[in-house]
């Protein structure tokens, strides 16, 4: 491969990896934005591929930085789409190992039920939730809140999203800095 295309391909993952640098329009549309961040370019998917609106695209007729960031993010979206959450087989209790163990009625709280357990050496009750305990929204509002932000919504479309669905949430990231 020549320089030029990797360099243009390291430069569309630098993109594709900036926060709302490529925003879903529709399916076949998305706005990228541009590198010096004094715009943003429209690509679009076509019969022959994709086509972009940056003259290195227009006027050159190469596969410019903005494609590749829209390739990227497009197979993202993609693999999230085909992956599923398997539900959870209880076979065993968690604190002892027993497998003699009962379903023993449901924990209502205000964002759902989950299931109890009851284990019939140890006596321990217990509920499983893999991967979400102690968030404060059922998994399934979790889970289908990231749906959109990895097709590259905005936080702001998230938490609108979200707000639907009866959770409220900041739209703003949390900051890392100590």
């Amino acid at each position: 491969m020549s320089k030029q295309l990797i360099d243009r391909q390291e430069q569309g993952k630098i993109i594709a990896k900036m926060n709302d640098s490529v925003k879903r329009i529709s399916d076949t549309a998305y706005t990228v934005s541009s590198q010096s961040g004094n715009g943003s370019y429209h690509v679009n998917a076509t019969d022959i591929g994709w086509s972009c609106s940056c003259p290195d695209h227009v006027y050159r007729g190469v596969k410019c930085i903005h494609v590749y960031a829209v390739e990227i993010s497009f197979a993202l979206r993609k693999e999230v789409e085909i992956r599923k959450i398997e539900p959870v087989q209880i076979n065993c209790c968690i604190f002892c190992k027993s497998t003699y163990i009962v379903k023993d009625g449901l924990r209502h709280n205000k964002y759902g039920k989950l299931q109890k357990y009851n284990c019939r050496d140890c006596n321990h009750y217990f509920t499983i939730n893999l991967g979400f305990e102690r968030m404060r929204a059922i998994p399934q509002i979790i889970t289908s809140a990231l749906q959109p932000y990895f097709t590259g919504e905005s936080f702001r479309n998230v938490q609108k999203f979200l707000k639907l669905q009866g959770v409220s949430i900041n739209h703003n990231i949390p900051s890392t800095d100590g």
